[in-house]
């Protein structure tokens, strides 16, 4: 057993070693079909396995390598920081009623439900409204992706064209200002991993090179837009393997240590 996980392991390291030489976030093109795995999609949706799946769990798998190495400086690990700067909040509450009036917005379901009257007067969608202009094309919204090859799963917020370019799109809630990329910490690694499970994974018939990741502000202030080119999501594609890497590594290990 042990050596069939050693091996398992060489060969992972090999893939990801390819697809970083071959930044391999992009693969060529396939027929376009009018379908996708979120719960709203711009053709005509197709049964899928991801509709029965847990998307909590979606949600959390990509974080879980992100997170991996303990203390490092990630947007989890700024909420106390936020805590402690604006007094306690629900962070978690706020930033799901963001999205579900995002997603409202974005998929045309008409006006925000009463729930999410609260969330207007806290500001976040006053925050994107300059944003929202420029996003056309919706592609998905909530959408599972499964890197086929790399066997890893996440759960993204959106794929739409922004400015004529079409992203994965990452929505964020801050309390303090994050004006560069940086101050995203571990957000553009995040993203690239959707691109690259959603540009190999069967059920989507586009291709996205380009992602965005938008911070919005609970004072209403105008939100961050922080583009990312396809040279810029390959060099994130690259770390972002050598994090899989290392987490694929540790997991293997911490099963030997339970078998011994």
């Amino acid at each position: 057993m042990w050596r069939e996980k050693n091996l398992n392991m060489k060969a992972f390291r090999t893939t990801c070693r390819l697809l970083r030489s071959l930044k391999g976030f992009y693969v060529k093109p396939r027929t376009l079909v009018g379908f996708s795995t979120s719960s709203y999609s711009c053709g005509q949706k197709k049964k899928n396995p991801y509709e029965e799946a847990d998307q909590a769990k979606y949600s959390r798998l990509v974080r879980s390598v992100l997170s991996s190495r303990g203390p490092a400086q990630t947007p989890e690990s700024l909420f106390k920081e936020d805590d402690l700067l604006y007094g306690p909040v629900n962070i978690f509450l706020q930033g799901k009623q963001f999205h579900e009036a995002l997603e409202s917005i974005l998929s045309h379901q008409g006006n925000l439900k009463e729930r999410d009257e609260h969330l207007l007067k806290c500001g976040y969608i006053e925050s994107v409204q300059h944003i929202l202009k420029d996003i056309s094309g919706v592609q998905a919204l909530e959408s599972a992706v499964q890197h086929e090859t790399l066997k890893y799963v996440g759960l993204l917020d959106c794929v739409a064209e922004y400015q004529g370019k079409l992203c994965v799109i990452d929505w964020k809630t801050s309390e303090k200002p994050k004006p560069f990329i940086r101050n995203t910490y571990d957000n553009p690694l995040q993203v690239v991993a959707y691109i690259g499970a959603m540009n190999h994974d069967s059920n989507y018939g586009f291709q996205v090179q380009c992602g965005l990741i938008v911070v919005a502000y609970k004072d209403g202030s105008p939100a961050h837009p922080h583009f990312m080119d396809a040279e810029l999501c390959s060099q994130y594609w690259a770390k972002w393997l050598l994090r899989l890497e290392e987490y694929t590594e540790k997991e293997k290990n911490q099963d030997i240590q339970k078998t011994d």
